[in-house]
């Protein structure tokens, strides 16, 4: 027998499942066990043991580490009529719920794009503006990013900002890909679809400095050779 405590908020249950041990329990099943519990929409639900996030419903709790009586904390709203009414034309919590998670994706991605893209465009712009003064002078400083130690200050901060951006953006790029729309969810499927856009639209953006950057070392590194 396995017993699992859950808490949400500030209420707990435990759910007991009789005869079988955390390798035949999958998490889709307590998953659906906390739907059932809270009404919280099963696309709604988050489950985090020890800090991380289980997420393969496919799973067995035994892959994630989780002991008897494990103490697993559960994430998500319950949805009020209105909330379901005023964002879904078929008002199903389900979709309610998908809606939800790719805004939420969404704007943490726009919220650190806002932050740190216009930062990054002058960085950009200065680094380039600074190496075509380099080679009016003669001074190519030649750059290998397979060996980050031997990057300028200037430019070892555009390649962080670079990465931070881009794996921000395509880690939202993956949950929107990972969401399946049910039949029927168009709403749902349009609020994906523009959350791709608008996500692959910023990744151009930084894709498009990063190569302006990219140039600059190019143009440099033959300054170098060809003195």
């Amino acid at each position: 027998m396995v017993v699992l405590n859950v808490k949400w908020a500030r209420e707990k249950k435990s759910f007991t499942f009789s005869d079988r041990a955390l390798a035949d329990v999958k998490l889709g099943e307590l998953r659906q066990q906390c739907h059932e519990w809270t009404k919280v929409p099963i696309g709604g639900i988050t489950l985090i043991y020890s800090g991380a996030t289980m997420k393969d419903d496919n799973a067995p709790l035994s892959c994630f580490g989780i002991k008897p009586n494990g103490q697993i904390t559960m994430m998500g709203t319950k949805p009020s009529k209105t909330d379901i009414r005023t964002l879904t034309t078929t008002g199903n919590p389900e979709e309610y719920a998908i809606i939800v998670k790719i805004q939420t994706s969404l704007k943490k991605a726009t919220d650190l794009a806002a932050e740190h893209i216009p930062r990054y465009e002058q960085a950009v712009q200065d680094y380039i503006q600074s190496n075509q003064s380099n080679q009016s002078s003669g001074k190519n400083p030649r750059v290998d990013l397979n060996h980050p130690e031997t990057l300028s200050p200037a430019r070892k901060a555009l390649q962080d900002a670079y990465v931070l951006l881009s794996e921000s953006l395509l880690q939202a790029l993956l949950v929107f890909d990972g969401v399946v729309c049910q039949q029927g969810f168009e709403v749902a499927r349009g609020t994906r679809r523009e959350a791709v856009k608008e996500t692959q639209r910023l990744l151009d953006i930084i894709d498009d400095l990063n190569a302006r950057v990219q140039s600059c070392d190019d143009q440099a590194a033959l300054a170098v050779e060809n003195p």
